[in-house]
């Protein structure tokens, strides 16, 4: 079996490495005792703010580290401030924004910003008409997860220790916020269930998931706040309906494990990553299974799938044209797919070691990858420049659900290009 289909690796464009984050080895923190193994294998999180302005780097077993990003320049944010008097309240100092180091305490295992306005736009000021204790609807937040099951909330300015929630009974394997601004955090767990948090209510818990009979991965939001996927072991994929907070179907048709999911920008498509080497596209709404990328070509045997077989996908980011796609494999390759071209990746890039995760930046132009010795990688490549009907496609698809398409008076081959039964 080979990695690609019609092309070989050399004849694939090389992804451009445009910044990089290592660990200090100096650190104390490295070599404090930690069991990878209550985590059920090694689980770093990368993620970029909502407004792109920070990125969370766990940068050991016990520490995160913000650091500040330039969305303009789409690199590590250390270009001289433009102030030439230096002010003891502006986050730069001897020319550089600041990094912010935040001892977590316990083994962290994953991390999520959020923020109480819509990522669409976060310059609008949100109110709530009681009190509460806390007020997280001014800045920007991080949530921490931990290998004890707790998630510790984090003011991005200071550092300091806002808030700490406590519920589930093991590992807290992912994190994310609700991106309507309504500060709904959702985490999903080794404790088999999910949690439902407002912390626009001072972080109380307002639901507990229950679908998953073994221990769950991953979870993500669709754009619209409508859906939450969760996927985990016993090749399960759950689609919730975030209004009702109930099941709305169960995906399946992977082979092992799925270990990540990413909606489309206009959630229309989940993508979920698997250890069977797939990555699957599916409409969340109908649960048609609507395109594959394989790691493996020819795709491997359900026997082959299910057990270990060098090629497990670990991570799955949708970028935000709707278009490109990055992976991540055991064969240490960073694929970039453009789902309107070839069925092999357009671009690659290989690392060193072990990569455990991967997201793109909100505006689509830069991939993270986070590797098992807390390094995170930067990359770049050239997004294809989206085709109008592509563009028409997503702006329809935000509002319309694949069961109204049916409805509506158009010719039936642009009905299926609608419901993404054509790329």
């Amino acid at each position: 079996m080979a990695s690609f289909l019609n092309k070989t690796r050399e004849e694939i464009s090389t992804a451009h490495k445009i910044g990089e984050l290592k660990l200090d080895l100096s650190d104390d923190d490295i070599n404090q005792p930690f069991d990878y193994k209550v985590t059920s294998g090694r689980c770093w999180h990368v993620v970029f703010s909502p407004d792109e302005s920070l990125f969370a780097w766990i940068s050991s077993p016990r520490k995160v580290i913000l650091v500040p990003w330039n969305r303009e320049k789409n690199c590590l944010d250390t270009a001289p401030s433009s102030n030439s008097q230096r002010d003891s309240n502006d986050p730069r100092q001897n020319g550089k924004r600041a990094l912010i180091t935040i001892e977590c305490g316990y083994p962290v295992v994953s991390v999520a910003f959020g923020s109480g306005t819509p990522e669409t736009n976060l310059t609008k000021v949100s109110t709530k008409p009681y009190w509460t204790r806390f007020d997280f609807t001014k800045d920007i937040i991080l949530a921490t997860g931990h290998t004890n099951g707790r998630i510790r909330i984090w003011n991005t300015q200071t550092g300091k220790l806002m808030l700490e929630l406590m519920d589930h009974k093991s590992a807290v394997r992912d994190l994310n916020f609700a991106p309507d601004g309504s500060l709904r955090l959702i985490s999903a767990s080794l404790d088999k269930t999910l949690k439902g948090w407002d912390l626009s209510d001072d972080g109380n818990m307002f639901k507990t998931f229950y679908a998953h009979q073994e221990v769950v991965f991953s979870c993500c939001w669709s754009p619209n706040a409508n859906l939450m996927a969760s996927a985990g072991s016993q090749k399960t994929v759950f689609v919730w309906d975030m209004t009702k907070y109930e099941i709305l179907r169960k995906l399946e048709g992977h082979c092992h494990s799925v270990v990540s999911c990413s909606f489309s920008p206009d959630g229309a498509v989940l993508a979920t990553a698997s250890w069977d080497t797939q990555v699957i596209l599916w409409d969340p709404y109908v649960g048609n299974r609507l395109y594959t990328l394989n790691h493996l070509n020819p795709l491997p045997n359900m026997i082959y799938a299910s057990g270990a077989n060098n090629a497990w996908v670990r991570g799955v980011s949708y970028a935000k044209n709707g278009m490109n796609v990055a992976t991540i494999s055991d064969d240490k390759l960073i694929r970039f797919w453009n789902l309107m071209g070839d069925v092999d990746p357009e671009g690659i890039a290989g690392e060193d070691e072990e990569t455990l995760s991967c997201c793109y930046s909100p505006s689509g132009r830069c991939v993270a990858v986070g590797t098992a010795k807390f390094k995170v990688s930067f990359y770049t490549t050239a997004l294809a420049v989206p085709r109008l009907n592509h563009l028409a496609r997503m702006a329809v698809r935000k509002r319309v659900l694949t069961l109204d398409v049916d409805r509506l008076e158009v010719p039936e081959s642009l009905k299926a290009y609608l419901k993404y039964e054509l790329w």
